[in-house]
């Protein structure tokens, strides 16, 4: 067993003391994360707004680092856990996890470069940094080169950065002259004169932040799922419909300015999963990437990664389909 160092507590827990709401006491759930961020603002807002209560959970996002998160979900001590890139790396590798809905279906990540660029064909020969190989990053910065028939490994050089703000820093400080970048770190840099090149959202989708569990509570526990899905896809609901109330809960959260935080939630709009779903296409082609990286010849069905008929059938009873 893992025992789990909490870095930050981030939840409900910290913004009620009762356990119980309208006499019924409330069933307890621990969602791992990466760390408090936009990917996860779904999540926050159902917190913020008592849509996990509204179902009879009381839900804690706990901090913790992506490996960590991962072996405390297979061995249960966490309920859930975001980070649906390594989930799936998980269960390619024959963990007893799947992700059951997606959060967020295309990268808030945006390639941004010095002043003087002004295209991503000025990029050759030039150095551009990701956070690591085979991450989202890298992944995310092919699929920008693709279109203009560049190659991440031939045409640019290559600097792993681990660390968005590590990279910010780097690229304001001229060490690169371009990086992939999520808000709010590509915002700051556009204020000062950097240049956002091209988008992620254009040209990617995938399983980018997800709700992924171990498979003996899709067995054991399907009703805990249906309210988590349930909460999320009302917590979606009220960021598409409620604009400035949203912006000031990623301004407060995240401690950014109001500005930064508008452009960060129309960022993320843009990337969020509507019906908290992604392509069976888009899933498919991440896990052959996943497959390339790992080196794992064999074929991989998407059912080893990933089952959506609880978020098939929420969707389903919420729409009258």
């Amino acid at each position: 067993m893992v025992k789990l160092f909490f870095f930050a507590l981030v939840g409900s827990a910290a913004l009620f003391n009762s356990t119980y709401t309208f006499g019924q006491a409330l069933e307890t759930v621990r969602v791992g994360i990466p760390s408090p961020s936009l990917s996860v603002l779904a999540l926050r807002t159902a917190q913020v707004k008592n849509l996990f209560r509204e179902e009879g959970l009381e839900v804690s996002l706990i901090q913790l680092a992506t490996n960590v998160t991962i072996t405390a979900l297979t061995t249960k001590e966490v309920d859930y856990a975001t980070a649906s890139v390594a989930a799936m790396r998980s269960a390619i590798s024959g963990l007893p996890v799947k992700t059951v809905m997606f959060v967020v279906r295309r990268p808030l990540h945006v390639l941004v470069a010095r002043p003087e660029i002004n295209s991503a064909q000025e990029l050759r020969g030039k150095i551009v940094s990701i956070g690591a190989y085979n991450d989202l990053t890298d992944f995310v910065l092919r699929a920008l080169l693709a279109p203009h028939n560049m190659d991440r490994e031939k045409d640019i050089k290559n600097l792993v950065i681990s660390g968005s703000g590590s990279r910010l820093t780097a690229l304001l400080t001229g060490t690169i002259d371009a990086a992939i970048l999520p808000p709010p770190f590509n915002i700051e840099a556009e204020k000062k004169g950097f240049k956002r090149l091209a988008s992620g959202a254009d040209v990617y989708e995938g399983g980018i932040t997800g709700l992924s569990t171990h498979t003996d509570k899709l067995r054991d526990k399907p009703h805990q799922i249906r309210k988590m899905i349930r909460a999320l896809l009302k917590g979606h609901t009220f960021l598409k419909s409620n604009k400035a109330e949203s912006v000031k809960l990623i301004s407060d959260w995240l401690k950014m300015d109001s500005l930064v935080a508008g452009a960060s939630y129309d960022m993320y709009l843009n990337a969020l999963s509507d019906d908290g779903l992604v392509s069976d296409r888009a899933l498919m082609l991440d896990i052959a990437r996943t497959r390339e990286a790992m080196k794992i010849k064999d074929e991989v069905p998407l059912s080893r990664v990933a089952d959506f008929s609880l978020v098939k059938e929420v969707g389903g009873r919420a729409t009258g389909r």
